[in-house]
C-alpha cells in the first residue's frame, strides 16, 4: 500500500459516519465492475460481524437506540 493511500484512509476515518458512507458508495460506484472471486462462507461471517460492530458503535455515539 503506498503512502498516499494510507494518507487517503487516515483521513477517510476522521469524517463523520454519514460522510463516510457517501464516499464509500462513491468509491463503490467508480469501482465497479469488479470481480474479486468466490467468497467463502467464513470471509462473509467476518465481514457481516465487523459491519454490525460498527453499526452498533455508530447507534451508540449517535443515541439512535
Amino acid at each position: 500500500m503506498t503512502q498516499q493511500t494510507k494518507t487517503l484512509l487516515e483521513a477517510f476515518e476522521t469524517l463523520p459516519a454519514e460522510e463516510k458512507r457517501a464516499f464509500t458508495q462513491e468509491i463503490l460506484r467508480r469501482s465497479l465492475p469488479f470481480d474479486s472471486g468466490a467468497i467463502s462462507d467464513e470471509e462473509i461471517g467476518a465481514a457481516s460481524s465487523h459491519l454490525f460492530d460498527l453499526l452498533d458503535k455508530d447507534d451508540a455515539s449517535t443515541g439512535s437506540r
